[in-house]
């Protein structure tokens, strides 16, 4: 399996490292908009098995592109994580500097094999899944980060538990019987992630190892269920023609069908708000930046 790492900051260093972990993964391919950090990154992993490369379309026979780059500095982050209230805030916030680098990515990434997946873990992961499939319509684009959520509430919960919705968001489909049962989880869940990324910085090495097995369970021969936004088709709640992040089926790195779900009507007004709130970020964000690049 060959396997473009498109960012080579802190967290495509991580999702790198565990990548390698893989013996699967015949090569990873090293690409950055500054050539140096993609170099650097390739010095510390010592691999026969990475390439650094300064050219995206030029690659052949691409099983996955991940994007995991980054356009916010370090001092705008800790602004942000010292402002704001919560990491969906903090998310909302990397956007104007993401979606830029993005945009000027989707010439390149419009040449890439057919058959080439694009995972992205860059934040917003809703908006710019969906920004990108969008724009690149023949593509299949899939989101990591609800699979983060879904671990931190079965840290608090003390048990499995699947969730739908947006990334800093999620619903988990617990049946609670009233709205402040959801409110004061997510709060809680949120609060002591918030406060743990402003004492000790952002957890890398922790979303290296989720991404590690989201990636061996979507790649998995036998059939698993991973959090993961994915364009939806047909209706689903009453919603269609959208990414969002939902428990899916999978095997053999394609998508089957959404899992069964038990959804009760706190969770389903709570799913249907958020992405009310996100079809209306989509609407503006490509409004915006469609006019970026032109592409065939």
């Amino acid at each position: 399996m060959n396997i473009l790492l498109i960012g080579c900051g802190r967290t495509g260093r991580a999702i790198a490292e565990s990548l390698l972990e893989l013996t699967y993964v015949k090569k990873v391919f090293l690409y950055s908009r500054t050539s140096k950090s993609s170099k650097a990154l390739a010095c510390d992993l010592d691999s026969n098995r990475v390439e650094v490369v300064d050219s995206i379309y030029l690659i052949k026979n691409l099983d996955y592109a991940i994007i995991t780059l980054s356009g916010m500095s370090d001092s705008a982050r800790s602004e942000s994580m010292n402002k704001r209230h919560t990491t969906y805030e903090v998310r909302q916030d990397e956007l104007k500097f993401n979606i830029g680098a993005i945009g000027y990515l989707l010439k390149d990434l419009n040449r890439l094999d057919k058959k080439t997946k694009i995972i992205i873990v860059t934040n917003p992961v809703d908006e710019i899944t969906n920004y990108i499939q969008s724009m690149l319509p023949t593509k299949t684009i899939l989101g990591f980060g609800l699979e983060l959520d879904a671990k931190r509430y079965e840290k608090i919960l003390g048990k499995k538990v699947l969730c739908i919705g947006s990334h800093g968001k999620a619903i988990p489909l617990i049946n609670a019987k009233s709205e402040k049962e959801y409110s004061t989880l997510l709060t809680k869940t949120d609060s002591e992630l918030l406060a743990n990324i402003r004492k000790h910085g952002i957890p890398h090495k922790l979303a290296g190892a989720a991404f590690k097995s989201f990636f061996d369970r979507l790649n998995s021969t036998k059939e698993e269920i991973i959090h993961v936004s994915s364009f939806i088709k047909k209706p689903v709640m009453g919603i269609q023609n959208i990414s969002i992040s939902l428990p899916f089926r999978v095997k053999n790195g394609n998508i089957i069908e959404i899992a069964k779900l038990q959804v009760n009507e706190i969770e389903k007004k709570r799913f249907l708000s958020s992405i009310k709130e996100l079809q209306e970020s989509i609407t503006h964000i490509i409004a915006t930046h469609k006019k970026l690049v032109e592409y065939k």
